[in-house]
């Protein structure tokens, strides 16, 4: 660095310049460094000058930093005009003036003074504890002694690990003392204290508190909190507590735990895994936690061993028979173990919960019951129950289930010929216990079990007598009858018509009068089966199936559909009905209509049409009539049939004598005539909404 000074004239030159600013006051430390700052913005071209009492101690111009008299060697102008001094002395002490000026600009000087003052370090002050063992159990009340001796401190500020304490909560700062209230283990840690006056600070050293929590809430948790299986479940014990360098150990029923064999200790003997586990590891297990200040155990911990599925026993609670379709039974599955469940089966088949079975289970104890509601036939049984776990699974005895049922649908009264014989029939079968049947027949009876037969010989003059068929089941009863005659229909009279236009379907339907339709316990008159045949007019050919025609029967009834009808399907048609006793025909008359279309003719909605317009024309006319007879003078006033009132209508009017003929007598006549269309089909049509 290249040093220089200004001339002694051009100094005394800027001191007579510019303004001098306030007096600034600014104190050092003895041996320590101060900085004179300046005040205001100088111009990088300036010239600055720096006096000590009126004599020139430091300048700078152009990046170059000059320090004379006792400032040499500790002194440093810095280019925004700042002094540093270093290793300050009393003998710094006095007034400084800073000077500046821009070299050849004509302006004046600035002129700032200052007033250095220098004052004796504060001495580092002695941090202390009033507790002196150590470790600190937390929750002791600490406090801590900031002693700067005889000196003179206007302010104490304590600091945890260089942050400052006073401010939190637990805490309490008075002068040279902090209080702990108390401490907590979060206060572990390094402390100092900084004293400071109006001159200077001083900081103490550095104190280590160590604070240690007692042990508390040893707690035990599991890996598995429910049914531990025996040889298939591996558990893991974790133990957790407060405290500070706390330790762990393990025991089961009072013998320490050390690891080996399925017992393994992990992650600082927090964690004991029992892999796999055993039937004689149900507990207790005890954590023990310590620390140099305390130790506790946790609560007895018991492991929920499992155990396998044992006696499964069923049992029923109906004594005797019950009736298919109206009785209930129930079942009851007992077994001993853990986590069971249950499964039914009847007849070797899987029974679910689907009506009308309804499954029940519980867990304590162990059971499960199986209602059947109602029982059918198929539920008698074996029956048995399943109970399972993880470990085994164990089948019940079987039970089985008393249970009657009706005989299938009505008791049946039949008659047929079989070769050179005729049998009789009465049968009622199905049915648990067997039903008695007994037949009476040509004040014969014969009784035997579901069914009872009797041949007569063909010959057997058996027309329009009468088979009596009587069934009874344990007090349930059926009969029935069948009329031994030829086939028979009470619901249809020869020569039936049956009406139809061009395109309909055509039904004839013939059926076998049964009488009234009974359930069991009443009786049922029933006719012999017949066979049944469809012709047409006088053809001997019974019709076909094809497509016009469809003929379908039963052994009671039958049917014969006309598709698409058209006028060339009119006429008779016949059914012939046979039974081996005899035969019945049946007369039918089909008529059919041409179907009306816009093209062929009018429908009835527009013949009233028709007829409503004619007769609108007809008043119109009469109108216009009389009004030109008024406007002629014919008839100079209305003739009314009331002189003293005019009429209420104008249909009330009479007519002008000269327009009436004497000479005829009055007659009423019809406002309208029938009308005559070419076809008369369409008389027969069905206007709808007619006759409403």
């Amino acid at each position: 660095m290249e040093y220089f000074l200004i001339p002694p004239y051009c100094a005394l030159l800027l001191l007579g310049l510019g303004d001098v600013a306030a007096l600034i006051v600014v104190n050092g430390i003895l041996g320590r460094s101060v900085i004179l700052n300046a005040h205001y913005e100088i111009p990088a071209s300036s010239f600055i000058q720096w006096n000590y009492n009126s004599l020139l101690v430091a300048q700078y111009y152009n990046s170059s930093s000059l320090c004379t008299g006792q400032l040499i060697g500790r002194c440093q102008v810095y280019g925004n005009g700042s002094l540093r001094i270093s290793n300050l002395s009393y003998a710094d002490q006095g007034d400084y003036t800073l000077n500046t000026q821009i070299l050849g600009s004509g302006s004046s000087a600035n002129t700032t003074s200052y007033q250095l003052t220098v004052y004796t370090s504060l001495a580092a002050p002695v941090l202390r504890s009033n507790v002196t063992n150590s470790p600190i159990i937390s929750g002791t009340y600490v406090t801590l002694q900031c002693d700067a001796g005889n000196q003179t401190v206007t302010t104490y500020t304590f600091y945890w690990e260089q942050t400052a304490m006073c401010s939190d909560p637990h805490v309490t700062c008075l002068g040279p003392f902090l209080h702990f209230m108390p401490i907590s283990r979060y206060d572990r840690g390094f402390y100092t204290c900084t004293i400071q006056n109006s001159f200077s600070s001083s900081t103490s050293n550095s104190l280590t508190l160590t604070v240690i929590v007692p042990v508390s809430n040893v707690k035990v948790t599991s890996s598995i909190s429910g049914l531990v299986w025996p040889g298939l479940d591996s558990v893991s014990l974790r133990c957790s507590s407060c405290g500070t360098n706390v330790s762990y150990s393990w025991s089961l029923r009072g013998a320490a735990i050390s690891g080996g064999n399925q017992y393994h200790l992990s992650d600082n003997n927090t964690v004991l895994t029992i892999s796999p586990v055993s039937s004689t590891d149900n507990g207790p297990f005890i954590c023990t936690a310590k620390n140099l200040v305390s130790n506790q155990n946790s609560s007895d911990v018991y492991l929920t061993l499992a155990s396998p599925v044992s006696a499964v026993t069923l049992t029923s609670d109906t004594s005797g028979a019950l009736w298919a379709g109206q009785e209930s039974a129930s079942l009851h599955c007992t077994a001993q173990g853990s986590a069971i469940t249950f499964s039914w089966e009847i007849n070797g088949n899987p029974v679910s919960s689907i009506p009308p079975y309804y499954i029940t289970q519980s867990d304590s104890p162990p059971h499960s019951n199986l209602t059947i509601s109602p029982v059918s036939k198929n539920d008698t049984g074996p029956i048995s129950c399943t109970a399972s776990n993880q470990a085994n699974s164990v089948t019940s005895n079987t039970a089985k289930v008393s249970i009657f049922w009706a005989p299938d649908g009505n008791i049946l009264c039949t008659a047929e010929p079989i070769g050179q014989h005729i049998q009789l029939g009465c049968s009622w079968p199905g049915g648990k216990p067997a039903a008695n049947v007994t037949m009476i027949y040509s004040n014969i009876q014969s009784t035997s079990a579901d069914q009872v037969l009797r041949n007569l010989s063909i010959s057997s003059n058996i027309h329009g007598s009468n088979l009596t068929c009587n069934g009874d089941q344990l007090g349930r009863t059926s009969t029935c009858m069948l009329l031994l005659e030829p086939p028979n229909s009470t619901d249809h009279i020869n020569g039936t018509i049956t009406p139809a236009i061009e395109g309909d379907t055509v039904v004839l339907t013939v059926n076998l009068t049964s009488g009234t339709q009974s359930r069991a316990g009443t009786s049922s008159i029933q006719v012999l089966p017949a066979q049944f045949f469809w012709f047409r007019g006088a053809d001997t050919s019974p019709i076909q199936n094809n497509d016009i025609y469809s003929v379908i029967s039963t052994k009671y009834t039958s049917t014969l559909k006309i598709h698409k009808v058209s006028e060339s399907e009119s006429g008779k048609y016949k059914c012939i009905a046979e039974n081996f006793i005899g035969s019945t025909t049946f007369l039918f008359n089909v008529e059919v209509s041409k179907k009306v279309s816009p093209s062929n003719g009018l429908d009835g909605g527009q013949i009233a049409g028709i007829v409503i317009g004619v007769l609108a024309g007809v008043a119109i006319i009469g109108v216009i009539v009389f009004y030109i007879l008024e406007k002629t003078g014919n008839s100079k006033e209305a003739v009314y049939d009331n002189a003293d009132s005019p009429p209420p209508n104008f249909y009330d009017t009479k007519l002008p004598e000269a327009l009436i003929d004497t000479n005829r007598p009055m007659k009423e006549e019809s406002n309208y005539q029938q009308l005559i269309h070419p076809d008369e089909s369409i008389y027969h049509s069905v206007i709808p909404g007619a006759g409403k």
